[in-house]
Order: C-alpha cells, then structure tokens, then sequence
C-alpha cells in the first residue's frame, strides 16, 4: 500500500480551500479524486465537532459507493477492497454537508490517499463552475424523505445535486459556496449579517475556532489560482421571506433591520431597493474577481417571490456587462419535496437541466 499526500500533482482537489497539510475541507462538495488501477484504496481523514458531525460520501466511477457521518479523531476508511487490480477507476471524496458557523470546534481535512495500485494523473476537466446559494445549494433536503423534518447534517447531501449533475454532465471542475438560510442582502429572519456576499473574498470566512483560522478560513482568498468559466448565483428565496418576519436586531449595535411589504403583498420600494442594490452590488464583485465568467443568477425552485426585483436588477447590472443572466426555475412540485419542505433530486434535475442549456450557449 503506498500513501499519498493529497497535494500530490496527480490528485485532484475539490472545493475553495488552502493547499496545506492536511487537506481542509470547508465546503459542500469539496473532496479530493484520484484514478487508480488498485484493488484497493483508503483514505486518511480527521474531524471533530461539538454538536454537528460531519457527513462524506465516496464514488467510485460516479457512482456512491459509501455515505456516513464521520466521529471524531484522526482515522483511516476503507474506500473499497477486494476489486480486480490493473483495472483504472476514479474514486472520489467529498463533504456533503456545508460549513457551521454555530459550531468552531467542527472541521474535515484529508491527511493521505493510500492504494495498492498505481496512481494516474486525475482526468482534465474541460471547464470550472461555481455556485452560490443557499440551503437550495447545500444540498438541504436531498438525503432525507418528504416529511421528515430535522434542521440535522444528515438532511444534507450531494446525491443528485444539481451543481453535481453539471459537473458530471460537462466534466468540469466546482466549487460550492452556500449557507443554509442566508441571502444575498440578509437571511431568512432579516439578519444583515447572514448575507453570501459580505464572505465571497475569505476562503470560508463564515467559520471560525481555532483550527479552522489555522487551517485558514479566514485568509483572503487567492482568485488567480483558480478561475471560473461559469458562476450560479441561487440567491434570492431567503431574502424573499425575510418580509414575513420579525425584525431582527442587531445585538451590536441595538439597530433593527426588517424587510416589508406594502398592502398589494409586494416589497416596499425602499425594501426593494435594499435587495436590488446588493445583487447588482454583488454582481460587481464577481466581475471584478473572475474577469471571464460568465454569470447566471439563477431563482425559483422554492418559490419566485421576488423575482421581478431580482430580474430587474440583474437587468440593470447587464446594461454594464452584458456576460450575466437571470435564468428562472421551475418551482417545486408536490412529487419534488424532500426533507425539510426542501427540494428532491427531481427538483434538482429539473434545475440543472435548465442551467445546462444556458451554460451550452458560451461553453
């Protein structure tokens, strides 16, 4: 058995992160991919966690092989074992829950890759997609039944996702960046501060504890190591509910901040405005840190709520810059509910197929 550091040049890495030893994993969908003619392949991680363990999944030619929520401590995982050796395959790790900011003591690193057999070069992808969202993007709701309802990591998972659907469908690289309940102007309870934007320039400055900082969450994020061809904006649906909230109130500063509507059930105009100055605002900000992607914002698959807001505004950002879209979704079925009131993989196909049409057009 030889054992490999996963900053191998040979291995792939998934996911926004710091090239270190161990490998960290922060978001949804990072990982680590190799290609191997071994019988047999293990794989060296280390977790911990106060309260929300941390879920993997393992694929051996794109097929999940293993899904399980990982204890805490340093440990090897057998992958697979007993294969017929000299045959190639791809085996692939990935984190299928996102990043907890309620919890700093969690993290996921990769320490070795081990197989018996010989080590390829992973396979080129043909092009990079990022996606940002929310709950929509984590993943909630995908590993679990319609019914069942536990804010729980084991609600969350990566089978049939629609960013995994693309990748797999255009054999690119992603990255997925996503909160559960966050917007792209506030949360789902109108906190200001749960907004995706206000942390796209930390590699995962949403978490921290002492061993993330150390695995660096908080550093600025190097954007020139890694350039997307493609970036999904799903934001919207949070902000969207926020209206029907109470205020929330800054513990800080004392402020409160609450989103409303009129009579006719539409935004305020000064509500609107909030949330239109902080797409375009955020917009801006992908432009500027991904000088040739092109940009879809994407909404729609639980409710359209605010959709003439965020159309509008993306509008008003394309009169600077033609390469962005909003590109709407087919809202949620019966048959396509989930865990959490949340999408199935059906509502996920459904969404990818839609994005996949789009992304055809410049790619």
């Amino acid at each position: 058995m030889q054992w490999y550091s996963p900053l191998e040049d040979r291995i792939h890495i998934y996911g926004r992160t710091v090239r270190r030893q161990p490998l960290p994993l922060f978001w949804t969908g990072s990982g680590v991919e190799i290609d191997t003619d071994g019988g047999e392949v293990w794989f060296e991680v280390e977790s911990a966690h106060a309260f929300w363990e941390e879920w993997i999944r393992i694929e051996l030619d794109g097929v999940c092989i293993q899904r399980f929520l990982l204890e805490a401590g340093r440990k090897r995982i057998c992958a697979y074992r007993g294969l017929p050796a000299g045959v190639r395959r791809t085996v692939r790790l990935l984190k299928e829950v996102q990043p907890y900011a309620e919890d700093p003591d969690r993290y996921l690193a990769v320490h070795a890759i081990g197989t018996d057999g010989k080590l390829y070069m992973a396979k080129p992808k043909k092009c990079r997609l990022e996606f940002i969202g929310d709950s929509l993007t984590s993943g909630e709701g995908l590993s679990g039944p319609k019914g069942l309802t536990a804010w729980a990591p084991a609600t969350f998972g990566l089978q049939g996702h629609y960013a995994c659907l693309l990748a797999n469908w255009l054999e690119a690289d992603f990255r997925i960046l996503s909160q559960s309940g966050w917007g792209v102007y506030c949360a789902w309870d109108n906190n200001v501060r749960q907004n995706m934007p206000s942390y796209y320039d930390r590699v995962c400055g949403i978490v921290e504890g002492e061993k993330n900082i150390a695995m660096g969450a908080q550093r600025e994020n190097d954007f020139s190591a890694w350039q997307p061809d493609v970036i999904v904006v799903n934001l919207g649906t949070n902000d969207g509910s926020a209206a029907a909230q109470p205020a929330w109130v800054d513990p800080v500063t004392g402020k409160a901040w609450k989103l409303e509507r009129g009579q006719d059930g539409r935004l305020l105009a000064s509500s609107q405005k909030k949330i239109q100055d902080a797409v375009v605002a955020f917009l801006r900000t992908l432009r500027a840190r991904n000088s040739h992607a092109y940009l879809l914002w994407a909404y729609g698959m639980v409710g359209s709520e605010i959709r003439p807001e965020l159309e509008e505004a993306v509008e008003t950002y394309r009169k600077e810059d033609p390469r962005a879209k909003f590109v709407p979704l087919e809202g949620m079925r019966d048959e396509w509910v989930g865990a959490n009131c949340h999408p199935n993989a059906a509502s996920h196909r459904a969404a990818a197929k839609v994005l996949l049409e789009e992304i055809r057009q410049f790619l």
